[in-house]
């Protein structure tokens, strides 16, 4: 075997190894989360977000997909989350955060100025296991 080969199965090897521990099941949950997940596709034109209402459990990994299918940019903001996606016309993008442990309601909106004023908001709600 040349030198050159026993390189490359040495670096296939580490790099299996270092994806391995990046991968599911690499560590425990911490801070009460249920281990779920939860994938939320969303669009959002002129102006409004399709749908607008969405529930989640504590704790949970959150995953949205956010498409604007409008004409200008648009943003989907969850400011007491600190998450925020911008989109500019026919692009998807995407974004993960985990749902807060406190149930409750959490404002969506549009943070292009006058966006939230003309309708473009929606609404995240967390609530307990089992309701």
């Amino acid at each position: 075997m040349s030198k050159r080969t026993l390189a490359f199965l040495v670096s296939i090897a580490a790099i299996a190894i270092i994806l391995s521990a990046c991968g599911p099941g690499g560590g425990g949950n911490s801070g009460g989360s249920t281990g779920s997940a939860e994938t939320l596709n969303v669009s959002g034109a002129e102006f409004a977000y399709t749908p607008n209402k969405f529930t989640v459990t504590p704790g949970e990994k959150v995953t949205v997909n956010f498409k604007n299918t409008g004409t200008v940019q648009h943003t989907f903001v969850i400011k007491d989350l600190n998450f925020k996606l911008v989109a500019s016309p026919g692009q998807t993008v995407s974004g993960s955060f985990t749902a807060p442990s406190k149930a409750g309601d959490y404002q969506i909106h549009c943070d292009v100025a006058g966006h939230t004023e003309a309708g473009m908001q929606g609404t995240l709600t967390v609530a307990a296991e089992g309701s």
